[in-house]
């Protein structure tokens, strides 16, 4: 198979546990970028947290998938951009009133939240995203429709409160954990896979000419609907039933052992 394009997710996957990318890693990437392989990010994080990332990999210039896939930008124009909707907002601030979590909205280059503790220093320390002290509600009066609103809290909490969103359901909403401590919410029609299509359709590429990789549940539909999936050894038991290919771990390499595998390098 002549794979046209590699779409990776980031934390868990792209990046070690200590946040860096392994030079075996990076190498392959750099080689098959060279080879004109589509390489694109697929992540939860923002454009600011994820495009030093195409510095470091020598892929400048390429798209990158943020937001789960609600927001891609290519050399700073926006090709596909889905946006929550007030009411919706709204009503997840209700909700998280009774629960223990930090709620926070991203839009495009933007990060606002009413909270300023130890969960949002955890991130801010990992997306290195500048963020913004606002009450939330007031930011909704301003036109202001977010991208994605991200919830944090201690596991067994996320949990609960994921629990009770379900249990209300919300149709125009896709709600799911990036990892047991952070519960993302966007608009339905955002998908990591949805921006994906997007992209290949852009590139004239077909689904089974792609690898997607991935380590977490907001990883499924892109496993899912690529050609060949990769699902790294540090991932949940049940994210690798969706693997064509379960690889190393993210400390060992496993986005390097998995391409070369699979380009027969």
């Amino acid at each position: 198979m002549a794979y046209k394009a590699v779409f990776i997710d980031v934390d868990g996957t792209l990046l070690n546990d200590d946040l860096q990318i392994a030079e075996g890693t990076r190498d392959i990437i750099r080689i098959l970028n060279s080879e004109n392989v589509l390489i694109a990010i697929v992540t939860g994080r923002s454009p600011a947290s994820s495009l030093p990332y195409y510095e470091d990999l020598g892929i400048a210039g390429n798209p990158v998938v943020c937001y789960n896939g609600a927001l891609i930008i290519r050399n700073g124009t926006i090709l596909l951009e889905e946006m929550l909707q007030k009411e919706d907002c709204l009503r997840i601030l209700t909700e998280a009133k009774d629960y223990n979590v930090n709620v926070s909205f991203y839009h495009q280059y933007d990060w606002f939240s009413e909270r300023m503790d130890d969960w949002i220093k955890q991130e801010n320390a990992i997306s290195n995203t500048i963020i913004t002290q606002r009450k939330l509600s007031e930011l909704l009066e301003d036109n202001f429709n977010p991208n994605k609103i991200l919830c944090m809290g201690h596991p067994e909490e996320i949990t609960l409160f994921e629990d009770h969103l379900n249990a209300i359901g919300y149709p125009t909403l896709n709600i799911y954990k990036s990892k047991p401590t952070y519960l993302e919410v966007v608009n339905r029609n955002t998908s990591k896979a949805q921006g994906i299509k997007t992209l290949i359709d852009i590139y004239n590429i077909k689904e089974r000419e792609i690898i997607a990789i991935g380590d977490n549940y907001n990883d499924i539909e892109m496993l899912e609907m690529a050609g060949t999936s990769v699902v790294m050894g540090n991932a949940p038991e049940e994210v690798k039933k969706y693997a064509t290919l379960v690889t190393d771990t993210n400390n060992r390499e496993g986005i390097k052992k998995a391409l070369e595998l699979l380009y027969g390098r």
